[in-house]
């Protein structure tokens, strides 16, 4: 086997991988004598054969140990060691906050259960989901909530609506992505991707958009989604604000100091889709809608506050694509035969899917 030092890393890569059983079995055996019987089962062959095994499994480590080490290949808790050498932690799941509707202000640390989750009382009558996460995030509004605890003079109890959508723990892309910024001195001294940064460290904040000098010298805006997609509510809008630049201009937050900042929630722009489509054998124009709806729902949710173009180009793949329909023609964007473009504020929401059955 020919030394490491001085291959590239796909060359190393490649010698690594060719490690086999049998490889090194051949190797082995060359070093015996001719005179030797060498042939399988044989005593030396046997003899050999556990000690190959245990070779060409070390060398498969050996592989994967390289892929960990480099952060554009490394996993899991590898990635979170080699990010911490730049001060770079994972988000970690957060929860989903609600505005609890009671006929009394309920003591703070109370507890309530609505199936299947359970909530614990912060002030103002707020609700913190105990599971971190999206899961925090179902359709709740308006249920009844069961308290834990005996709360004297409470006769209602029910949600109301979702204030901050709870968060995952940042996946593997993400995290890296985010490493890459830093590692790459793309934010850094209060620039427009510092100002992104801030904004998206704040826990139910999916995307932001910076604004810079937007209403002169030394301001600044930041527009935000939640962690849905979705325009933010006032009081995520509040924390981003009380992260950054809680006391305008003063650098008692991130911001420094001279900087006034200005957060607000991105707004909804509805989009509706028409086509005319043959369904394929077995499918009904309702299951090439409800095909059509979820793949163009995704769609947006993936472009949100990254592109600002609805491609008429990516509707027609969807339809291509979509198992339901055998074909299309006559695609239509708001009612044109063209890509739509969206303002820096604007998030797509997806409005009416009109699919017209071809004859």
């Amino acid at each position: 086997m020919p030394q490491l030092s001085g291959l590239t890393y796909n060359e190393v890569m490649e010698l690594l991988q060719s490690q086999t059983f049998e490889e090194i079995m051949e190797r082995m055996l060359d070093r015996v004598p001719a005179d030797i019987d060498k042939r399988e089962n044989s005593v030396i062959w046997n003899a050999l054969a556990p000690a190959a095994a245990e070779l060409a499994q070390a060398y498969t480590w050996l592989e994967s140990s390289f892929n960990l080490v480099f952060a554009d290949t490394a996993q899991g808790e590898f990635l979170d060691r080699r990010a911490a050498e730049f001060g770079i932690v994972r988000h970690q799941a957060t929860p989903a906050v609600w505005q609890g509707i009671f006929n009394i202000q309920v003591p703070v640390g109370s507890r309530f259960y609505v199936e299947p989750l359970y909530f614990v009382a912060r002030s103002n009558n707020l609700l913190e989901c105990e599971t971190p996460g999206e899961e925090g995030n179902a359709n709740l509004t308006g249920r009844e909530l069961q308290p834990l605890d005996t709360i004297p003079g409470l006769t209602e109890a029910r949600m109301g609506e979702r204030l901050i959508p709870g968060r995952d723990e940042e996946d593997d892309q993400s995290f890296y992505q985010r490493y890459l910024v830093r590692v790459r001195r793309e934010a850094v001294s209060a620039n427009k991707a510092h100002y992104k940064q801030w904004a998206e460290e704040v826990p139910g904040v999916g995307r932001a958009k910076v604004f810079p000098l937007w209403a002169g010298e030394g301001t600044v805006k930041v527009v935000i989604t939640d962690a849905q997609m979705q325009p933010a509510t006032t009081e995520l809008i509040q924390e981003v604000q009380d992260y950054i630049d809680p006391t305008p201009g003063q650098g008692e937050g991130q911001a420094p100091i001279g900087c006034t900042l200005t957060v607000e929630s991105a707004v909804w722009s509805e989009i509706n889709i028409s086509a005319d489509v043959t369904p394929s054998s077995g499918f009904t124009i309702a299951d090439c809608e409800e095909e059509v709806r979820g793949s163009i729902e995704r769609l947006f949710k993936e472009i949100a506050f990254e592109e600002n173009v609805i491609r008429l180009g990516l509707i027609n793949n969807i339809l291509f694509n979509a198992n339901s329909v055998l074909d299309y023609s006559n695609v239509l964007i708001n009612g044109q035969p063209e890509s739509l473009e969206l303002s820096d504020e604007e998030l797509p929401k997806l409005g009416a899917v009109i699919l017209n059955e071809q004859v």
